[in-house]
């Protein structure tokens, strides 16, 4: 995991000027010290005042966290360190991001930074300036969507044939009732798939319909139906039938909780092999990736990305290029 790229990015964007994280620190301490471009103990006192706000802290030690925990906090913050031995976890990182109330697409490049090799480092663009925390982006409105569900762990399994088209597309959902009686989930398809198996979980209810703009969907009967807080394993199976070369990509939204475990791999046929494969974060499915890093091929001609915080609202995925 690169934490000390992590770290960079982190301070990088509590420190840049044209972004608001740094407004929320400059007021609560005095200019950073020469070759420093962060004022910790400004840094500690949001902290502070997040863990008191969210009854983690109480007011008492409030003040006295700042100085007491301003070495550990220059060490996280530290991208110097070795990668072996940085400080910075996950831990850390979702409490910053919280308590400086950190914009969806920086906290995917921080993740993204976290999950990827060391020695990747992708600081913010100009184009990343946002004003505002994260429940002023339009997709925090209708967030989560009214599933009766929540998932556990995802597993998106995408595989692509000799002809460097996609052949299969295998979905591992474990899910838990938030309702009672939840009778049956969606499964989405893309309008190329062919045959749908129903591995494991339920059966097929339904016609196929149209639910969006190229994306096709059918339900899976529970029988019998789910109690609340009742879990159940989804196996499905899509067959494709691509009549030409689609884009060199596979991405998928967030789940409606941010910190459900995703695993998205990708395997190609070896007689069809990329040139170079990346790990990427979108805004939308029509926006360029906000952050991409690049990935390796394992023994069997596979790229796995696994993620463990992604936030709504985002897509995350592979994208690859052919060889000329």
């Amino acid at each position: 995991m690169g934490r000390a790229d992590a770290a960079a990015g982190l301070s990088a964007l509590l420190a840049a000027a044209e972004l608001p994280y740094r407004r929320r620190w400059t007021p609560l301490g005095s200019t950073p010290r020469r070759g420093h471009d962060l004022n910790l103990m400004a840094v500690g006192r949001v902290i502070a005042a997040h863990l008191v706000n969210t009854d983690r802290l109480d007011e008492v030690r409030e003040a006295a966290w700042p100085r007491v925990r301003k070495d550990w906090l220059q060490r996280c913050l530290n991208p110097s360190r070795p990668e072996q031995k940085h400080p910075l976890n996950r831990d850390f990182l979702v409490l910053v991001c919280d308590a400086f109330e950190l914009a969806p697409r920086h906290r995917a490049q921080l993740n993204t930074l976290y999950d990827a090799p060391p020695g990747v480092l992708l600081l913010p663009r100009p184009a990343d300036v946002v004003d505002g925390p994260v429940d002023s982006e339009p997709w925090a409105q209708n967030w989560p969507p009214p599933h009766g569900y929540h998932a556990l762990s995802l597993l998106e399994e995408h595989v692509i044939g000799e002809d460097c088209r996609p052949r299969l597309h295998r979905t591992t959902l474990e899910l838990v009732a938030d309702i009672d009686d939840l009778h049956h989930v969606m499964y989405t398809f893309d309008p190329a798939t062919d045959v749908v198996e129903i591995e494991e979980g339920g059966q097929a209810l339904g016609q196929m319909r149209e639910i969006g703009a190229g994306l096709w969907g059918r339900e899976i009967l529970f029988d019998p139906p789910l109690a609340r807080g009742e879990r159940r394993r989804v196996v499905y199976t899509c067959h494709f039938h691509h009549a030409t070369h689609p884009l060199p990509i596979f991405r998928r939204g967030g789940s409606s909780r941010p910190k459900t475990p995703i695993e998205i791999r990708v395997r190609f046929d070896p007689e069809c092999l990329p040139a170079s494969v990346t790990h990427c974060v979108w805004l939308g499915s029509d926006s360029s990736p906000i952050v991409e890093a690049p990935a390796e091929l394992d023994d069997e001609h596979a790229v796995a990305v696994r993620l463990t915080l992604v936030e709504p609202g985002l897509l995350v995925g592979l994208r690859w290029t052919w060889p000329d």
